[in-house]
């Protein structure tokens, strides 16, 4: 039995399923001012979403027979915008702890997990969806498991934030279909989408994925739709694209990314056609009914399954594509790496000037832009394809990278972290020029080095190490890559697409390290676990007297 306070919150919500089918599965509950429990009997196969309408100031007894509880959380507040829902710690016989936007420091306060990056609460997270600027806040929905540190079944997430930085949990919006609920040999769930903001009013688009969880068995994708008015009620999805069109799989068919243009509204989707991997557009007058024009572009590089979370829109003069290269590895031994394309629309094709990989550390996935307030916002996937996630007790698979501001320059894409992130510079821990520089010893390990060079010059740049493991930043004879030491991806390399390096900003976030060369002409993104709050930064050149300034600062929680 648990004992919940319900506080300023008139909801719980609990996701839960079945322990056996040896016996009936039951969620009881009884207010203490209440004569009468109440009940709730789970059949489903898979976690079961159960809301149960609470009233405020009132004490509730929780019994829970038979059943897992993955998480459970409190919402229904009346400033759940500002303040955001309140995480439940269900022990046995004992209060439930709340954990929300006052307590949630302690919470994200370990090894690894990023202090000014967004995670979840905890367990797995993917896929930036829903991005936009809407009554005043910055929303971002995003692919979730809450039930473990794996991919499995996708629910959509969700958080609110007013600067891009400090992020609000707020009640999740979209779980599995029923089908996938009730038979645990599917899998599938609320795949990938975006956000179209019309007036008082915000559409979403989304991919609806459902197969048998059996290895290359077949897979069914669809898109739908659905709005909202204030982003905690949503209607009924509509299903917009029930089937592809012709010669494309019916299981690579997803990620809808929608913008309107001249009064025309516009689709784009991750596809293969004619055994390539392509983007494929579609169009609508009204935004309800669509209709395929083409595809907007194919890639010719062989050994990519399928493009995936596309993304198209203008900018500077220019028009921008980007999609995820799934299954691919390129010849250093990255794998599924995001690719940019800047060029010409034309008669709904896009004719491609320039391409290049959008992050080349390959820890960034699934990026996609909105834009507000005249800048063109990027956020992405900090992913892990090598295998490197360490598990821990309440921890949590998966975070955003830092937001980056977009622009094209000599039909170079260029992404430039938001200004809003330096308000989380603190201490100073070194300043100095024509120099190399050394700290051993950084407390907490979430910091920010910024390097302005005059002139040329090899260096090292050691970012963090732990025994014999280890991560860098190197440029040797004109070529600049991240080198890991000792760890998955020791025989992978990581090389930039530049080679003369004047501003180099590194954000050092526990096991995330984000890189940043020439103001945003090439960024890259890369994990690297250790099993200490302690971090380190070295920094050696061949010629330091070409070091114009060096400074390297703590970063505080956004928690």
């Amino acid at each position: 039995m648990f004992s919940v306070k319900s506080g300023k919150y008139r909801m719980l919500e609990i996701f839960a399923r079945p322990v056996s089918k040896a016996s009936r599965s039951l969620l009881t509950w009884k207010g203490n001012g209440k004569t009468d429990a109440e009940e709730r009997e789970i059949t489903s196969e898979y976690y079961e979403w159960v809301r149960i309408p609470l009233e405020q100031d009132e004490v509730y007894q929780l019994m829970a027979d038979n059943l897992e509880i993955s998480l459970a959380y409190l919402s229904g507040n009346d400033d759940v915008m500002s303040s955001g829902i309140g995480f439940l710690d269900l022990i046995e016989g004992k209060d439930a702890a709340v954990v929300d936007s006052t307590c949630m420091k302690a919470h994200y306060d370990t090894p690894y997990r990023e202090q000014y990056h967004f995670q979840a609460f905890r367990n797995w997270i993917n896929d930036p969806n829903g991005l936009c600027w809407f009554n005043g806040r910055y929303h971002m929905f995003y692919q979730h498991n809450p039930h473990s540190q794996e991919w499995d079944n996708m629910y959509w997430g969700h958080a609110v934030s007013l600067d891009l930085v400090h992020w609000v949990h707020l009640p999740f919006v979209l779980q599995p279909q029923k089908e996938i609920l009730q038979d645990c040999s599917k899998k599938g769930g609320a795949f990938s989408g975006s956000a179209l903001v019309e007036g008082d009013k915000v559409k979403f688009y989304l991919t609806r994925h459902i197969g048998p969880r059996i290895p290359g068995s077949e897979q069914y994708e669809y898109q739908t739709m659905m709005e909202s008015s204030d982003m905690i009620y949503f209607t009924e999805e509509k299903t917009v694209i029930e089937t592809p069109p012709s010669g494309v799989n019916p299981g690579d068919f997803r990620d809808p990314k929608v913008w309107k243009s001249e009064g025309y509204y516009y689709m784009v989707l991750a596809s293969k056609i004619r055994d390539k991997a392509a983007i494929l557009l579609y169009g609508s007058e009204d935004s309800y009914k669509w209709n395929y024009i083409g595809p907007l572009l194919e890639e010719e590089t062989r050994g990519i399954s399928t493009f995936e979370c596309p993304d198209a829109f203008e900018l500077d003069r220019k028009f921008v594509a980007m999609g995820a290269w799934m299954t691919h590895h390129d010849e250093c031994g990255r794998y599924q790496m995001t690719r940019y394309y800047v060029g010409e629309f034309k008669d709904s094709v896009m004719k491609v000037e320039h391409s290049e990989f959008l992050d080349f550390g390959s820890n960034y996935y699934a990026g996609q832009s909105f834009v507000h307030d005249g800048r063109r916002i990027l956020i992405g996937w900090i992913s892990d394809f090598y295998g490197e996630h360490i598990v821990e007790e309440g921890g949590a698979y998966g975070s955003m990278a830092i937001p980056r501001v977009l622009s094209v320059k000599d039909n170079q894409l260029y992404m430039e972290p938001v200004t809003e992130i330096y308000a989380q510079q603190d201490e100073c821990l070194f300043a100095g020029r024509g120099r190399s520089a050394a700290i051993d010893r950084i407390e907490g390990n979430s910091y920010v080095a910024k390097i302005s060079l005059k002139g040329d010059s090899d260096f090292s740049i050691l970012i963090a190490e732990e025994g014999d493991r280890s991560l860098s930043l190197q440029r040797k004879d004109g070529q600049v890559e991240i080198v890991t030491k000792g760890t998955a991806t020791e025989k992978v390399r990581f090389p930039s697409p530049i080679e003369h390096v004047g501003y180099i900003e590194i954000f050092m976030d526990r096991r995330s390290a984000e890189i940043y060369l020439n103001h945003g002409q090439a960024a890259g993104t890369k994990l690297f676990y250790t099993n200490s709050s302690q971090g380190v930064f070295k920094a050696d050149f061949a010629n330091p007297e070409e070091v114009e300034n060096l400074e390297l600062y703590t970063m505080k929680s956004i928690w």
